[in-house]
């Protein structure tokens, strides 16, 4: 008898994409690919010195690694949280490669903002060597329970034969699978420096399509000059940012500031408000000059080498709508009224983004340490400059990524906009529980991932005092939701993809070893109820802020679990036995359709064949 079981691991599935737009090339679920070819005839470029392309030591594994099947599982940490049960922002503790394939199914298409502040390849950054050959041992050591020696945290310094390679190789997958997670009118911004920007734009044009480059921005990092500089003092820093999909983006306008409104005045009282003067003439222009007589007798024509700003049957409408002004005294220098009521209440933005207005290195080290303390975090950056692209790209319901979080300012910076204008975002952070090298700070914070939640939990506390003054929305979700990247609650044993070649059951021995027990049963020692219903919520593609409830149906207990964005939801049960009673009663309308997760040896064959035939059902 199939019964159908819950998936115990998540694997990226790009073909999924290709059938939605060609499911004609599939047969038995399997590609063709004489027919893909028949199809893309005109587009196949048949050798390899027909195109350009980019390459690097270890490109070629990568598709392997993306596909590589996820085996870790997020655990909550209530503990660590603020407003578990109520809040929609979450924070994750843990690697984020296998983090982000775990997130695929359940936010795909759903993230508005992807920010990210990645290691800079300075020569100091950390990167994590991804194994995609040894996926047992990478998931082992990814979830923090043995000591690896092959696939830490290392430093990437010039002196390795594959400098480059190796950052590429760890940006790579991470870029590919965040793409996935943005809705069609998604957009990344990525923090980036002169040490690898050339490389990042050529991965992202070749990830995201060169046609959804949006700009490359230069932000005004440090108002000062060094004079430690060997050659010359760099100021600056790069967003590079690009779209999912451009022609479905939409840009807002950044608001007015008081500088811009200061150009307006109303010297004669005009009733219907501020204006400023706008000239009749232009440098440039296409038609011909000509003498206009103004209704008071004035006569205007363009100075010699301008044009006509305005038809003449624009400027003698605008005459007769009394909106031309000739000075205070008459002076005989005519010009339009512009009023601040009609233009755009926004502008648009540069490509120049200064530190006057986003902020600086020296400011966001001050906005930390007025939270956290001095000196516990290097370079993070400031909040002004997330904001600006949260203000240009997002509306105040959308949900913000950072797969990079550092100190946790995209968190803060989310908080600080919605206090703004009132908004509702949501924030998803992921950092690696990264161990802090500074001796005298790792006595506070012992990680990376320590400084985030904390900061965190001091700005939650400083805006909740505020919102008790009732200085800002009271509704404003100040909490966060904290999950832990840990090892699965399912016994993997014979779930694990390995090479050829791969000495397999020493694999599996080291496995055992770490549960300590020879696993024998669906779930591994030690399993909490609250977590094998996260695992099942991700591996059934809900997400992590779906409401659950503990029900009784007749003698047994379940937890019901409810995903309202996307209408999902699931019946559990983790009890070594159901009841007959409990089963006749599932039998019934109220239930019919639901999905139903038991554990597999709590059913008797009968159970299952009367279950499957009313109910969706799954077990473990």
């Amino acid at each position: 008898m199939d019964i159908e079981k819950i998936n115990k691991i998540v694997k990226t599935d790009i073909k999924e994409g290709l059938k939605q737009i060609y499911p004609e090339v599939f047969e038995d679920n399997k590609i063709n690919f004489e027919k893909l070819k028949s199809l893309l005839s005109d587009e196949i470029i048949e050798k390899e010195d027909d195109r350009f392309y980019f390459n690097w030591a270890g490109k070629s594994t990568l598709y392997k690694l993306i596909q590589s099947p996820a085996y870790g599982t997020l655990k909550p940490d209530k503990e660590k949280s603020i407003d578990f049960d109520n809040t929609e922002n979450i924070v994750i503790v843990g690697e984020n490669l296998e983090t982000l394939k775990l997130l695929l199914k359940p936010y795909f298409g759903k993230v508005k903002m992807i920010y990210i502040d990645p290691p800079y390849n300075t020569g100091k950054d950390f990167i994590y060597r991804d194994n995609f050959k040894e996926p047992l041992k990478d998931y082992l050591e990814k979830t923090g329970q043995i000591d690896g020696k092959g696939n830490k945290l290392t430093t990437n310094t010039e002196a390795s034969g594959r400098y480059h390679s190796d950052w590429l190789n760890f940006m790579y997958p991470r870029l590919f699978l965040a793409r996935s997670l943005l809705r069609d009118d998604g957009v990344i911004f990525i923090s980036i420096d002169d040490n690898e920007v050339h490389h990042l734009r050529m991965i992202m044009d070749e990830i995201f399509g060169e046609e959804n480059f949006v700009a490359e921005i230069c932000w005004h990092s440090k108002y000062t000059v060094s004079n430690d500089a060997e050659y010359l003092s760099s100021q600056h820093e790069y967003l590079l940012f690009y779209s999912k999909i451009r022609s479905t983006l939409r840009l807002n306008l950044l608001p007015r500031t008081d500088e811009m409104n200061e150009r307006y005045s109303n010297p004669d009282n005009d009733p219907r408000g501020p204006w400023k003067l706008t000239p009749l003439h232009a440098k440039s222009g296409r038609g011909e000059s000509y003498t206009y007589t103004f209704k008071n007798g004035v006569i205007w024509k363009a100075p010699k080498g301008r044009y006509p700003r305005f038809s003449k049957e624009t400027l003698k409408r605008l005459d007769e709508e009394n909106r031309i002004w000739f000075g205070k005294m008459g002076d005989k220098t005519p010009g339009v009224k512009t009023f601040l009521s009609e233009v755009q209440q926004g502008k648009k933005s540069g490509t120049m983004w200064n530190y006057t207005e986003v902020g600086h290195t020296h400011m966001a080290n001050e906005e930390l340490a007025n939270v956290i303390g001095k000196g516990v975090f290097n370079n993070p950056k400031p909040t002004g400059l997330i904001k600006k692209g949260m203000l240009l790209t997002t509306s105040k319901d959308d949900f913000i990524l950072d797969f990079f979080a550092g100190s946790g300012t995209t968190g803060h910076a989310v908080w600080d906009l919605n206090k703004e204008d009132g908004g509702n975002r949501k924030f998803i952070l992921v950092q690696l529980d990264e161990e802090v090298q500074d001796e005298e700070i790792k006595k506070d914070f012992p990680t990376v991932a320590d400084i985030c939640i904390e900061r965190l939990k001091r700005v939650s506390e400083k805006y909740r005092q505020e919102n008790n003054q009732q200085l800002f929305n009271k509704n404003h979700d100040l909490g966060f939701k904290v999950f832990r990247l840990a090892r699965s609650n399912f016994n993997l044993k014979d779930e694990f993809e390995v090479e050829k070649g791969e000495d397999v059951e020493e694999l599996k021995k080291k496995y055992l070893e770490w549960l300590g027990m020879f696993v024998d049963q669906p779930l591994v020692s030690g399993w909490e109820k609250i977590d094998v219903i996260y695992e099942v919520m991700l591996k059934e593609g809900l997400n992590l802020n779906s409401k659950i409830k503990q029900v009784k149906i007749k003698e047994n207990d379940f937890y019901y679990v409810k995903d309202t964005e996307q209408d999902l939801d699931f019946y559990i049960n983790l009890e070594n036995q159901i009841s007959t009673e409990t089963i006749e009663e599932i039998r019934t309308s109220k239930y019919k359709g639901k999905m139903f997760v038991f554990l597999d040896n709590a059913l008797t064959d009968s159970d299952k064949i009367n279950l499957s035939t009313f109910v969706r059902l799954k077990v473990i």
